[in-house]
């Protein structure tokens, strides 16, 4: 089988779009499978943001005691340590720095493990390969609360060792990859972008609610109180899987497979990192276009922009402003109703008065696009500015601003699509994968130092990170000015692989990291035409 061979049946193929035999008690009809993913993906989210707050709280109280234990020359110290004692420069410099590590090697290890899994659902399933997600995924988050739980009888830097874990089936990468891919196996094209809304839905929901539970909580009990309904929930939502069958598509010519093939290990590693390669050469010499290399620039941006506004975000309210982090916790549901309105209102909105011409002259679609994406990349850069300011009606302005900007990566990568043609897709995808985690790379650690750059200094200089985001951003802007749109548009219908969505979804942080999967609305074949 090669790889452009298409995952989902051609108009004329006798094949049914749908799952395989199922069992009794799972869904057969397709709304009903993606309205279950949906839950599931909600669950997530909502596991993931309620764990977010008070993960960062406690191990910022980690680093509290042991600042403080090495001055106290033995002494024991008080069972609460109030907050305001660890806002110190020295500890919240800790706090950043393992903030910053954390997703930036889940970033290298999704990247390498995104296709080698993407290939396997591609021949043997989905659903071992949702598993195996799932499991590394609940390992990972187990391992951090036991880090957590162990106090100073252990080093708060072997948390770092939990994004390993995503080598257990790929971990957030891969879950968000085959979840797109199911539904892609069970609806037909015309309701494919309806579909990934409705999943999409879930993802925004749970970071809405997430973050107001977890604040709400920690005001009144232990921070440990929304961990522990954080994994509850977690679990609850792997459970759906159970009611979800197979989806992937019997083969018509399924005997047609190479069996001369080398299946043993060595063998599909062999394989993975040849058309690995393969790719990668292919797309250097694709992206030599101008105007793609400009939109591919914009990639480096959306996983920076999601760092800047989650974990930092709650530091940075909490230290420049001395709020508790739980009070700065309701900021994060703020944004993520703000992202819910942008989605679901604001892009589908002007997409359709720019095409219908009622009050301008009407847009092409590829016009359309690139001016929706100028317009988000100047929102970002305006609201990241508004954030590096100096009293909270401005940050929470700049937190507003910011996010309607929420649209760019979609835009981009409808704009990105239309200067390539469908055999070429894959492989786009894979440049934008590597893009963005190459922007995870330089970003995590550089806003981490910028930060403690800007504690050092004080004052204005706290905004030091936002501040530099917001420059970037306004180049990104600037570069998407000269984006010129092909003459003849590759867009068409196109074979939807499931590596092909593992590539666009390589640097994708965990489901902690809500914010980062809303952007994908309509990731894959459609790339988000409006």
């Amino acid at each position: 089988m090669q790889e452009t061979t298409p995952l989902l049946p051609e108009d004329g193929d006798s094949q049914q779009r749908g799952p395989r035999a199922a069992s009794f008690f799972q869904a057969r009809r397709p709304r009903t499978i993606y309205f279950l993913l949906s839950l599931m993906v909600f669950g997530l989210s909502f596991s993931g943001s309620l764990g977010e707050v008070p993960i960062t709280r406690l191990t910022e109280d980690n680093l509290c005691r042991r600042y403080y234990l090495t001055r106290l020359d033995g002494k024991a110290l008080a069972d609460d340590i109030d907050e305001s004692l660890c806002k110190i420069d020295e500890i919240q410099s800790q706090l950043a720095y393992l903030n910053g590590w954390l997703p930036m090697i889940e970033a290298v290890i999704g990247l390498f493990v995104a296709f080698p899994y993407g290939a396997y659902a591609d021949k043997k399933g989905r659903k071992p390969v949702l598993w195996l997600s799932l499991i590394g995924i609940v390992i990972s988050g187990l391992w951090i609360a036991a880090v957590l739980a162990l106090g100073q009888r252990i080093s708060i830097y072997v948390i770092l060792i939990s994004p390993a874990f995503a080598i257990v089936g790929g971990g957030s990468t891969v879950l968000v990859s085959a979840i797109y891919s199911v539904v892609a196996d069970v609806v037909s094209e015309a309701d494919r972008v309806s579909a990934f809304l409705t999943v999409s839905l879930g993802s925004l929901v749970g970071s809405l609610f997430g973050p107001l539970t977890a604040s709400s909580l920690m005001k009144t009990s232990s921070p440990w109180t929304p961990i522990a309904l954080s994994l509850l929930i977690l679990m609850l939502a792997i459970g759906v899987m159970v009611f979800i069958p197979e989806t992937l598509p019997a083969r018509k010519h399924e005997e047609d497979w190479d069996m001369s093939r080398d299946d043993s290990l060595y063998g599909a590693i062999n394989s993975y990192v040849w058309e690995f390669k393969d790719q990668i050469n292919e797309a250097i010499s694709m992206v030599k276009q101008p105007s793609l290399s400009l939109i591919l620039f914009a990639f480096l941006c959306p996983v920076p922009v999601g760092i800047a506004t989650s974990s930092l975000f709650i530091q940075y309210v909490s230290k420049r402003f001395d709020w508790s982090m739980a009070a700065a916790g309701y900021l994060l549901s703020v944004r993520s109703m703000v992202n819910i309105f942008v989605v679901l209102l604001v892009i589908p909105g002007l997409s359709k008065l720019l095409v219908s011409g009622v009050f301008v002259k009407g847009f092409s679609a590829g016009e359309k696009d690139r001016l929706l994406a100028q317009i988000s990349a100047f929102a970002l850069a305006a609201g990241f500015l508004l954030l590096a300011g100096t009293n909270m009606p401005i940050v929470i302005t700049g937190l507003i601003v910011k996010t309607l900007g929420a649209g760019l990566p979609s835009l981009c990568r409808s704009l990105a699509a239309y200067h390539t043609n469908v055999q070429n897709t894959s492989k786009l995808q894979t440049v934008i994968g590597i893009t963005e985690t190459v922007g995870l790379l330089v970003a995590a650690p550089a806003l981490a130092w910028m930060f403690s750059i800007g504690m050092k200094f004080g004052g204005v200089w706290m905004g030091l990170p936002y501040v530099v985001m917001s420059g970037y951003l306004f180049v990104t802007a600037a570069a998407l000015l000269f984006v010129k749109l092909p003459t003849y548009s590759f867009i068409g219908d196109e074979a939807y692989h499931m590596q092909d969505v593992a590539a666009d979804t390589a640097s994708v942080r965990s489901f902690s990291s809500h914010g980062t999967m809303p952007s994908r609305v309509t990731v894959g074949p459609e790339r988000a035409r409006s």
